[in-house]
């Protein structure tokens, strides 16, 4: 079997997995239920629609190595980020060890190994590895609430099979969730329905996709000096909110005060949402209310054109709201109710080990810094994870090639018991977070620590300064240590240093000054 390792998927955590383990010198081979790979972002077979666009920065929605094109724009389209991700399969010649129209349906021991079956088109095909990442993700099914089943006519469908507005003209439609895909399939669908109504369970920040810069990310030619007095520009609320410095300023805070920070930095933003329908006054109770960027919805509602009501029942085609004051004729429902990860295939003892529940949307698996299952050697997850996901899941993949080919160690036990307790933690955590792990730059740079390819972050040059005060980016991991790609890494965060007014040419400071920001 020499060295050989399988992965399951080829989306864009599959990918990156393929690619790592390239680096690390192993034959790798990932098989792919679709006819392409991009996962996902699959145009024919995926989960998005035509008029999608990324809500966050090219920057952040892309590899470490590989950046998009310039005509990309801020935020690609679906079209796009299908291609980018052909493009990253073919720069790195990865499409030859893909799979395609291979749904793996069983995993199981063999010796010391793994033994795969995958179905071929109804042709059962078997493969044997030495280590299996499993790369299928967390947007792997369709979540609906329980009891509930597509239709056959399309009447009541989940927002994985949208793909446009048009077969919803003139109609009553209901959409269920009003985060991502719901609020922005809703706000599109409601330019040519008869009624459009958005079901929210809460209320939530609905963010533009550009944000005022805070002048702390500014750089002003004169520290001394007060910032102007000018607008802050605006830039994608990824490259805003994912800075070290912040992350490091508010780990010490309580979660109230964070709260009330982010609660009144969002108003600031998007004023009193309040006045634009009264189910979406956000509280300041002293917990995070969910965010959800999107640029359509709240022009959707401000003309009239989407309804916001709260959770509902459903009988035939009727609507019943739990007040029981309306009764309302429904023609199509769309459930955006989220996704799941799809783990049968799995041997029941990994299943235990990683305690997966498929009905738990925070914290479906629990793994070792969402890599390692315990106690379960061989194996390895890649991409599940829910949030700002490309440069976390290449570095899942990148840690995870390098302990299967053993050039990296596997977590010791103690490091394992602590791990397992965090996501433990996570898993029973009261109320639910939005996300389950929300300190993206702390999660990054854990990661990074595994790999040592953590940046220099000294700020005694304009980069240190910049990797410390700007936003996060995957590029950062290949500055240095294993696999480094420093000048185009460097190129990238040159580009973004430019958005916030930072030059990266070397400008050495007073290493006292350095250290005393350090300390903040």
């Amino acid at each position: 079997m020499g060295r050989g390792i399988a992965i399951i998927g080829a989306g864009p955590a599959g990918l990156a997995a393929l690619k790592a383990a390239q680096e690390e010198g192993l034959e790798a081979v990932a098989f792919e239920a679709r006819t392409e790979c991009g996962g996902l972002w699959s145009p024919d077979d995926g989960l998005v629609w035509r008029s999608l666009k990324t809500n966050l920065s090219r920057y952040t929605c892309g590899f470490s190595d590989h950046p998009h094109d310039p005509d990309s724009g801020l935020f690609p389209s679906a079209a796009r980020m299908a291609a980018y991700l052909h493009g990253y399969a073919r720069a790195h010649d990865l499409t030859g060890r893909i799979r395609h129209g291979h749904r793996v349906v069983a995993v199981t021991r063999a010796g010391a190994g793994w033994r795969l079956i995958a179905d071929a088109g109804g042709r059962m095909v078997e493969y044997l590895a030495d280590g299996v990442i499993v790369a299928s993700g967390v947007f792997a099914q369709a979540a609906l609430p329980p009891g509930v089943t597509v239709a056959a006519d399309g009447h009541i469908s989940h927002a994985a099979s949208y793909r446009g507005p048009e077969g919803f003209a003139g109609r009553r439609v209901v959409v269920v969730g009003g985060a991502f895909s719901g609020a922005d399939i809703a706000a599109e669908i409601s330019g040519c329905a008869a009624d459009t109504v958005m079901l929210i369970r809460r209320p939530a920040w609905y963010v533009p996709r550009l944000v005022p810069v805070p002048q702390a990310m500014m750089n002003h030619t004169n520290p001394a000096q007060p910032p102007p007095r000018l607008p802050p520009p605006r830039l994608p609320m990824d490259l805003v909110v994912n800075a070290r410095a912040e992350a490091a300023r508010v780990r010490g805070l309580s979660p109230a005060v964070i709260a009330a920070e982010r609660h009144a930095w969002l108003r600031d933003i998007v004023g009193d949402q309040g006045l634009l329908h009264p189910l979406l006054q956000v509280p300041d109770d002293g917990r995070l209310a969910p965010m959800v960027i999107s640029d359509a919805v709240p022009d959707a509602i401000r003309s009239g054109r989407l309804r916001v009501m709260t959770a509902a029942q459903f009988d035939a085609r009727r609507m019943v709201l739990h007040d029981g004051r309306h009764d309302l004729p429904v023609d199509d429902v769309i459930y955006a109710t989220g996704y799941a990860p799809r783990l049968e295939m799995l041997p029941a003892d990994i299943r235990a080990a990683v305690g997966y529940d498929p009905d738990d949307r925070l914290q479906p698996v629990l793994l070792a810094q969402t890599v390692f299952p315990d106690g379960i050697s061989g194996v390895a997850f890649v991409g599940m994870y829910r949030g700002p996901y490309f440069g976390v899941m290449e570095l899942q993949a990148r840690w995870a090639a390098g302990v299967l080919s053993g050039r990296l160690p596997a977590p010791d036990r103690p490091a394992m018991e602590r791990a397992m307790a965090v996501e433990r933690a996570i898993r029973d955590q009261r109320p639910r977070p939005q996300f389950p792990h929300a300190d993206y730059p702390d999660m990054c740079d854990a990661l990074a620590a595994r790999l040592d390819v953590m940046p220099d972050l000294e700020q005694t040059t304009a980069l240190g300064r910049f990797l410390w005060q700007g936003p996060v980016l995957p590029a950062h991991y290949r500055l240095r240590g294993a696999h480094a790609r420093p000048a185009g890494a460097r190129a990238v965060i040159a580009e973004v240093a430019a958005l916030f007014g930072h030059d990266l040419s070397p400008q050495p400071v007073d290493p006292s000054s350095s250290a005393q920001q350090r300390s903040l």
